[in-house]
């Protein structure tokens, strides 16, 4: 929890079937997802295959961002059952997002996460998201950035940078 005094939400509901719940120190449900290759390549713009994620990289990702931001898993609703299917950290520069399972990529799941994030940063007294990156090889991502009224405010060869007002 990064701001002394705010309590982190153990449960954040975004639908009947999918809900955000605080991340409990198991790093390690997260590492299949990491070593899909549509994770580390949108997610992490790693494309060298000596450096796919491992349990280490895992560990000091979510320990980091755990100390800057409210940390969850992404959990959908199966066989009566919250599974984790990514993560997400509420945070208001750069917040990432990242489902971890394919058969919930595509389907709006990222659009609701980030939504959240914003209706959560709102509720602390944010007034801005600024430096959400995006790779350029990443089009949904970006199509999701906009739509939900982020604007480019940046560019390097590889990455969109995008601000949003709250």
């Amino acid at each position: 929890m990064p701001l002394p005094g705010i309590a982190q939400p153990n449960i954040i509901p975004l639908t009947s079937s999918c809900r955000l719940r605080r991340y409990d120190g198991h790093y390690e449900l997260a590492l299949p997802g990491y070593q899909d290759p549509a994770v580390y390549e949108n997610s992490e713009g790693i494309f060298d295959k000596s450096k796919i994620p491992d349990l280490d990289y895992v560990r000091g990702m979510f320990t980091y961002l755990d100390k800057i931001g409210e940390v969850y898993f992404i959990e959908a609703l199966e066989d009566g059952e919250y599974v984790p299917v990514g993560d997400v950290t509420v945070k208001d520069e750069n917040p990432p997002i990242a489902i971890w399972r394919a058969e919930y990529r595509g389907r709006g799941l990222g659009a609701l996460v980030m939504k959240s994030v914003i209706d959560r940063l709102r509720e602390l007294g944010y007034k801005k998201i600024r430096g959400s990156t995006v790779y350029k090889w990443n089009e949904i991502s970006l199509k999701m950035h906009l739509k939900l009224g982020f604007k480019v405010t940046g560019e390097t060869e590889n990455d969109y940078f995008l601000d949003l007002e709250l």
